[in-house]
């Protein structure tokens, strides 16, 4: 769970981790990124909520279950290409990078509250 938002980041249930093999059947099913399938489209289908799906999806790729899982502004897929899967993990490292420099700024701003301005990330 992540600080803060317990209540959408905890584990999947039963119910969900019931629908985990449908959500690996309908991606498989979209090769390559113009095959995309909406999030908004999927927690229609399976009555998830948008954070939930997210949690799904995290764990079909940290569990290795479906290989290639990719995502993009239409949706997700299954990359047709290594040049898919490569692009979508450079998005990944950007989005990273991208929330590392709002931490480094407020781990930053915490001297403001007495703090001492700098945290670890592994805390």
């Amino acid at each position: 769970m992540i600080n803060d938002f317990e209540n959408i980041t905890y584990e999947l249930t039963e119910d969900e981790l019931n629908k985990v093999h449908l959500i690996i059947k309908g991606i498989s099913l979209r090769k390559g990124k113009d095959m995309a399938v909406s999030g908004t489209l999927i927690c229609e289908k399976m009555n998830l909520q948008g954070p939930r799906l997210r949690k799904i999806i995290n764990y079909i790729r940290v569990k290795n279950l479906h290989y290639g899982l990719c995502s993009c502004v239409k949706g997700y897929y299954t990359a047709n290409t290594l040049r898919e899967l490569e692009g979508c993990i450079v998005g990944l490292k950007q989005r990273i990078a991208s929330q590392v420099k709002v931490l480094n700024a407020l781990e930053g701003q915490t001297m403001m509250f007495g703090g001492v301005g700098q945290l670890s990330i592994f805390e």
